[in-house]
Protein backbone atom coordinates (compact mmCIF):
# COMPACT_ATOMS: atom_id res chain seq x y z
CA UNK A 1 0.00 0.00 0.00
CA UNK A 2 1.24 3.49 -0.85
CA UNK A 3 0.82 6.33 1.60
CA UNK A 4 1.44 9.94 0.64
CA UNK A 5 2.75 12.11 3.47
CA UNK A 6 2.67 15.90 3.51
CA UNK A 7 2.81 18.66 6.12
CA UNK A 8 2.90 22.40 6.58
CA UNK A 9 1.05 23.42 3.43
CA UNK A 10 0.28 26.84 4.98
CA UNK A 11 -2.18 27.83 2.25
CA UNK A 12 0.43 27.38 -0.49
CA UNK A 13 -2.37 26.52 -2.90
CA UNK A 14 -0.10 26.16 -5.92
CA UNK A 15 2.14 23.64 -4.15
CA UNK A 16 -0.89 21.77 -2.80
CA UNK A 17 -2.23 21.33 -6.33
CA UNK A 18 1.19 20.10 -7.51
CA UNK A 19 1.40 17.69 -4.56
CA UNK A 20 -2.07 16.34 -5.33
CA UNK A 21 -0.98 15.70 -8.93
CA UNK A 22 2.12 13.86 -7.68
CA UNK A 23 0.06 11.76 -5.25
CA UNK A 24 -2.43 10.91 -8.02
CA UNK A 25 0.35 10.14 -10.54
CA UNK A 26 1.88 7.74 -8.00
CA UNK A 27 -1.45 6.04 -7.22
CA UNK A 28 -1.25 6.53 -3.46
CA UNK A 29 -3.91 4.76 -1.43
CA UNK A 30 -3.97 7.22 1.47
CA UNK A 31 -2.69 10.74 2.09
CA UNK A 32 -1.65 11.74 5.59
CA UNK A 33 -1.28 15.44 6.39
CA UNK A 34 0.73 16.27 9.52
CA UNK A 35 -0.88 19.66 10.15
CA UNK A 36 -0.90 23.34 9.27
CA UNK A 37 -3.22 23.18 6.29
CA UNK A 38 -4.38 26.61 7.54
CA UNK A 39 -7.60 27.45 5.63
CA UNK A 40 -10.66 25.54 4.47
CA UNK A 41 -9.98 26.81 0.94
CA UNK A 42 -6.70 24.90 0.81
CA UNK A 43 -8.26 21.87 2.50
CA UNK A 44 -10.92 21.76 -0.22
CA UNK A 45 -8.24 21.16 -2.86
CA UNK A 46 -7.50 17.76 -1.28
CA UNK A 47 -10.91 16.62 -2.53
CA UNK A 48 -9.09 16.22 -5.87
CA UNK A 49 -7.12 13.24 -4.56
CA UNK A 50 -7.75 9.84 -6.08
CA UNK A 51 -6.67 8.25 -2.79
CA UNK A 52 -9.13 6.21 -0.75
CA UNK A 53 -8.82 8.54 2.23
CA UNK A 54 -7.29 11.82 3.39
CA UNK A 55 -6.34 11.85 7.08
CA UNK A 56 -4.99 14.95 8.81
CA UNK A 57 -4.17 16.35 12.22
CA UNK A 58 -4.57 19.96 13.24
CA UNK A 59 -1.43 22.09 13.36
CA UNK A 60 -0.69 25.13 15.48
CA UNK A 61 -1.61 27.49 12.61
CA UNK A 62 -4.97 25.87 11.84
CA UNK A 63 -7.27 28.50 13.29
CA UNK A 64 -10.59 27.86 11.60
CA UNK A 65 -10.97 24.34 12.99
CA UNK A 66 -14.72 23.93 12.57
CA UNK A 67 -14.66 24.93 8.90
CA UNK A 68 -11.55 22.83 8.26
CA UNK A 69 -13.30 19.81 9.76
CA UNK A 70 -16.49 20.44 7.79
CA UNK A 71 -14.59 20.89 4.53
CA UNK A 72 -12.54 17.74 5.03
CA UNK A 73 -15.41 15.54 6.18
CA UNK A 74 -17.53 16.79 3.25
CA UNK A 75 -15.19 15.00 0.83
CA UNK A 76 -14.85 11.91 3.03
CA UNK A 77 -11.62 12.80 4.81
CA UNK A 78 -10.93 13.08 8.51
CA UNK A 79 -8.98 15.45 10.74
CA UNK A 80 -7.92 14.76 14.32
CA UNK A 81 -7.49 17.22 17.18
CA UNK A 82 -4.17 16.22 18.70
CA UNK A 83 -2.87 13.11 17.01
CA UNK A 84 -3.90 10.26 14.75
CA UNK A 85 -3.37 6.68 15.82
CA UNK A 86 -4.38 3.99 13.37
CA UNK A 87 -3.39 1.06 11.21
CA UNK A 88 -2.94 1.28 7.45
CA UNK A 89 -1.42 -1.39 5.25
CA UNK A 90 -0.84 -3.52 8.33
CA UNK A 91 1.38 -0.82 9.89
CA UNK A 92 0.61 0.98 13.14
CA UNK A 93 0.81 4.74 12.61
CA UNK A 94 1.15 7.68 14.98
CA UNK A 95 0.88 11.19 13.52
CA UNK A 96 1.12 14.55 15.28
CA UNK A 97 1.97 18.08 14.20
CA UNK A 98 4.19 19.55 16.92
CA UNK A 99 6.68 16.86 17.98
CA UNK A 100 6.10 17.26 21.74
CA UNK A 101 6.25 13.57 22.57
CA UNK A 102 7.96 12.11 19.50
CA UNK A 103 10.96 10.80 21.44
CA UNK A 104 8.72 8.94 23.88
CA UNK A 105 6.52 7.55 21.11
CA UNK A 106 9.54 6.32 19.14
CA UNK A 107 11.14 4.89 22.27
CA UNK A 108 7.97 2.90 22.99
CA UNK A 109 8.40 1.05 19.67
CA UNK A 110 4.61 0.71 19.62
CA UNK A 111 4.32 2.20 16.13
CA UNK A 112 5.81 1.19 12.80
CA UNK A 113 5.50 4.71 11.38
CA UNK A 114 5.76 7.94 13.38
CA UNK A 115 4.91 11.11 11.46
CA UNK A 116 5.25 14.72 12.53
CA UNK A 117 5.51 18.20 11.02
CA UNK A 118 5.92 21.73 12.40
CA UNK A 119 9.72 22.11 12.02
CA UNK A 120 9.55 22.53 8.22
CA UNK A 121 12.72 20.43 8.01
CA UNK A 122 12.66 17.00 6.47
CA UNK A 123 13.59 14.21 8.87
CA UNK A 124 13.43 10.58 7.77
CA UNK A 125 15.13 7.98 9.93
CA UNK A 126 14.78 4.45 11.20
CA UNK A 127 14.84 4.02 14.98
CA UNK A 128 14.41 0.39 15.92
CA UNK A 129 11.21 -0.81 14.29
CA UNK A 130 9.86 2.75 13.92
CA UNK A 131 10.29 4.72 10.71
CA UNK A 132 10.17 8.40 11.70
CA UNK A 133 9.04 10.80 8.98
CA UNK A 134 8.76 14.55 8.87
CA UNK A 135 8.19 15.19 5.15
CA UNK A 136 9.40 18.78 5.51
CA UNK A 137 7.37 21.77 4.46
CA UNK A 138 5.10 21.62 1.44
CA UNK A 139 5.58 25.36 1.08
CA UNK A 140 8.99 26.69 0.17
CA UNK A 141 8.96 29.54 2.66
CA UNK A 142 11.65 28.47 5.12
CA UNK A 143 13.76 25.89 3.32
CA UNK A 144 13.37 27.08 -0.26
CA UNK A 145 11.82 23.79 -1.41
CA UNK A 146 8.43 22.12 -1.10
CA UNK A 147 8.67 18.49 -0.02
CA UNK A 148 6.52 15.39 0.41
CA UNK A 149 7.06 11.66 0.88
CA UNK A 150 5.55 8.54 -0.64
CA UNK A 151 5.86 5.44 1.52
CA UNK A 152 5.31 1.85 0.37
CA UNK A 153 4.13 -0.08 3.43
CA UNK A 154 4.84 -3.51 1.92
CA UNK A 155 8.60 -3.05 2.25
CA UNK A 156 8.75 0.31 4.09
CA UNK A 157 10.64 1.90 1.21
CA UNK A 158 10.04 5.59 0.64
CA UNK A 159 10.66 8.31 -1.87
CA UNK A 160 11.18 11.92 -0.80
CA UNK A 161 9.87 14.14 -3.59
CA UNK A 162 10.29 17.83 -4.24
CA UNK A 163 7.16 19.73 -5.17
CA UNK A 164 8.00 21.75 -8.27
Amino acid sequence: MKIGIISDTHDSHENVLKAIDLFNDNDVDYVLHAGDIVSPFTAKAFAGLNARKFIAVYGNNDGEKMMLKNTITDFGGEIHEYCYKGTLGGKRIYMIHVPFDIDEVVKSQEYDIVIYGHTHNQDIRQEGKSLVINPGEATDWLTGAGNMVILETNDMSYEALMIK
